[in-house]
């Protein structure tokens, strides 16, 4: 963030040229082309017997992809409240679907395990929020979005039961790599829930004894090439616990409800394009299914090194909802669930940052 603030405007544009954009771009429509070629080989009759069908489509599927389109636009309509709430309505309501569409974006271009975090603070103290405050809408966002994750996991596993959310891992037929893949999940899930706990105790709980332990750990000569994120890091986390400790429970519960809804309706995009296009009925224990793997999907995709979770997001559509979805359509619907929710944030980035800029310093260069 420091690197951004001091950089100006050229920091934030310089930063993500071209290749930025299209590399996560190439490699999601790369690999959906790959799974697409493959899905060909075995069974391009049975996806040219279900595109044909799509050219009538039944009430029903238009309906269901109605409601998709809403619960895009509803999740961001929830994020945008969210940050209106945790800036204590000091952001203009232009300001708010900037920031968020542009942290969208930013996420979108970044590998996903780092997200949009840092240039989200750099946005809001150009938006005249100080340093703590910003620092502390960030941190809060990121910690109440981890707990979601954490919650959604046993919240699906009971509504769905284990067997039936990690069924489609059955159909690898290698059950050394079943295995390994259910290992990988829990000790993902197992890396957030440390995080959680991390940021948790560096909030609320011991927050002087974290921060001078993180300074402490930094200047450890082997780590010196991280000292300076590290620090600032801890000197954030500390302006953080003291802008949250004044919160009320009322307030805490307002920010929660509206991370719950912006999350549920990111899930019901999911949902509504499975029931649209889904093998059979599709009821509440399908849609409880559907939400359960999910969860699981997303724990994996936090994770992941590649920009927006490119691949993994459509590798993972293709592993975990094939048993749900009308043959022939399973790799067609993992684009569609791509560029409802995700490309749209590619191709708006660059003209909403230039109307940022703009704005911001008062210039349409860069």
């Amino acid at each position: 963030m420091a690197d951004l603030t001091s950089a100006g405007q050229g920091g934030i544009s310089s930063r993500f040229p071209l290749r930025r954009i299209l590399l996560p771009l190439g490699i999601g429509l790369g690999f959906s082309g790959f799974l697409l070629y493959q899905d060909i080989r075995q069974s391009g009759d049975e996806m040219w017997r279900a595109l044909q069908a799509l050219a009538r489509p039944e009430e029903r599927t238009v309906l269901w992809l109605i409601l998709a389109v809403a619960m895009v636009l509803l999740r961001d309509l929830a994020y945008m409240l969210q940050l209106r709430l945790l800036s204590e309505r000091r952001l203009s309501w232009r300001a708010v679907v900037e920031i968020v569409l542009l942290w969208d974006f930013f996420a979108a271009v970044s590998p996903s395990i780092l997200g949009g975090a840092a240039v989200a603070v750099f946005m809001l103290t150009r938006e005249r929020i100080g340093i703590g405050r910003s620092t502390a809408i960030v941190f809060t966002t990121v910690l109440f979005d981890e707990i979601f994750y954490l919650l959604m996991v046993p919240l699906g596993l009971w509504m769905a039961g284990y067997e039936a959310v990690f069924r489609p891992l059955q159909l690898i037929h290698h059950p050394w790599l079943t295995v390994g893949m259910q290992t990988a999940f829990w000790s993902a899930y197992g890396l957030i829930a440390a995080y959680v706990a991390l940021l948790g105790a560096s909030l609320f709980v011991w927050p002087q004894s974290v921060n001078r332990a993180l300074r402490w750990l930094f200047m450890v000569p082997w780590l010196k090439r991280w000292r300076r994120w590290g620090l600032r890091t801890a000197r954030d986390l500390l302006i953080t616990s003291v802008a949250l400790r004044r919160r009320t429970t009322g307030w805490w519960l307002r920010i929660w409800g509206v991370t719950a809804l912006a999350w549920l309706a990111r899930y019901g995009v999911l949902n509504c394009l499975l029931a649209a296009f889904a093998a059979g009925p599709f009821g509440w224990s399908e849609h409880a299914l559907a939400f359960a793997r999910q969860a699981a999907l997303f724990i994996v995709m936090v994770l992941s090194p590649t920009p927006g979770s490119a691949g993994v997001a459509e590798a993972g559509f293709a592993l975990m909802f094939a048993d749900l979805v009308a043959p022939g359509l399973v790799i067609p619907l993992a684009l569609l669930w791509r560029m409802l929710s995700y490309y749209p944030y590619l191709f708006v980035g660059v003209p909403v940052m230039s109307r940022w800029l703009q704005r911001v310093y008062g210039t349409g260069k860069g």
